[in-house]
């Protein structure tokens, strides 16, 4: 199949839309971007007409998707993804889109190797369980995991961050605030004290060495009001204000170092589940590629999607929770890739309502090396 059908080929594949009336999705753009619309449209939610054109319900996101000069309606054809595209053009009641003379193939998703890439085995079966890329956005050495988030990320991970992590979206006294604005870094008060030393193997939180005598002094009265144990602040990088403030107290005594660095883990999973999952795929039936989240000396943590209203066959989420596999990881370094055999067990599986799934694994059995290498990667600091 070219890359552009017309002709037979092309009135072939309309007339298979207008007769088999294939769940539909209509997009903004090919290439993923956070701005992009997308609206899925099952088999009775449109009209078809004899290859000619197509009539769509009205409703806000396909309101939006009119004003552009160009939408693409994509669908599958035995199996292959192909698209038209076209304006929408404003009718009683909804929309219509005119079936041009072309239609194309859908391009495959490209997250890209990187310089991060893995494949899954069960142990004792020969043969790749999945792949595993780089997910774009996603800086998987960059430890302070509450930045990278921009506000619109944060809204729509709200609900996974209050169900998976326990995370609160809260106010924060003006003097605190200001202080994990200039600071970037976590507001832990065990105790409602500002700890004088950070108990963490990388500057997490703030301490007393942060703030200047009149601040600690001022900062402290404030905390004796607080609700909560931990304070999370979101930004988008080190350079741009703080939009959210998350909180959480453990039911412990008292919220343990290990308690933060737990719910710091989950931020990658609730924000890849709050994301607007874009991608059809090219192929219908073919198990695309997982995508790396985060990546420790202890845990990997590893996206992916269930093809929602496919219209026929969509792979299952390769890992299941309990199982134990076997990944190598390949890391490149300059010119050169290291390859690290290790064995992990899947602890949890986080999903959403539209097909994401996240399992977050723990490493049962890596070499020390491999240890050592990975926690010096992420860490910044000499293997302890």
């Amino acid at each position: 199949m070219n890359a552009e059908l017309t002709g037979i080929a092309r009135d072939v594949i309309a007339e298979f839309l207008c007769a088999e009336k294939p769940p539909l999705t209509l997009r903004s753009s090919l290439i993923q971007n956070k701005g992009e619309m997308i609206f899925h449209l099952s088999a009775n939610r449109y009209l078809a007409f004899s290859g000619r054109f197509l009539l769509l319900p009205l409703t806000p996101v396909l309101q939006k998707l009119a004003e552009l000069p160009v939408v693409y309606v994509v669908f599958f054809y035995k199996g292959r993804g192909v698209y038209f595209s076209g304006p929408l053009q404003p009718v009683k009641n909804g929309f219509a889109f005119v079936l041009p003379q072309k239609v194309f193939k859908t391009p495959d998703s490209a997250e890209g190797v990187g310089s991060v890439s893995a494949k899954i085995y069960v142990p004792g079966i020969s043969g790749v369980r999945a792949e595993c890329n780089l997910k774009k956005g996603y800086d998987i050495f960059d430890n302070r995991l509450w930045l990278g988030f921009s506000k619109e990320e944060a809204v729509l991970s709200a609900p996974f961050l209050r169900t998976a992590a326990s995370l609160k979206s809260v106010p924060l006294s003006p003097l605190c605030r200001q202080i994990v604005d200039k600071t970037k870094r976590i507001l832990y008060i065990p105790g409602k004290k500002i700890p004088g030393r950070n108990f963490f193997p990388y500057p997490v939180s703030v301490t007393a060495d942060d703030l200047s005598d009149t601040e600690f002094a001022e900062t402290e009265r404030e905390l004796e009001d607080a609700e909560y144990d931990v304070y999370i602040p979101l930004a988008l990088s080190e350079t741009e204000s703080v939009h959210t403030i998350l909180a959480f107290k453990s039911h412990r005594p008292m919220t343990a170092p290990s308690d933060v660095e737990e719910r710091l883990f989950l931020l990658p999973v609730c924000r890849f589940l709050g994301e607007i999952q874009k991608n059809t795929g090219a192929v219908r039936g073919r198990a695309e590629p997982l995508s790396v989240l985060c990546l420790t000396h202890s845990l990997i943590i590893l996206g992916g999607a269930v093809i929602q209203d496919s219209g026929g066959f969509s792979p299952p989420f390769p890992l299941i929770k309990g199982n134990e596999y076997m990944i190598h990881i390949r890391i490149a370094q300059a010119r050169i890739f290291r390859i690290l055999k290790i064995k992990m067990a899947v602890s949890k599986i986080y999903k959403n309502t539209a097909g994401s799934v996240c399992a977050v694994c723990m490493f049962s059995n890596i070499k020390e090396e491999d240890c050592r290498f990975l926690y010096e990667k992420f860490y910044k600091t000499l293997y302890k």
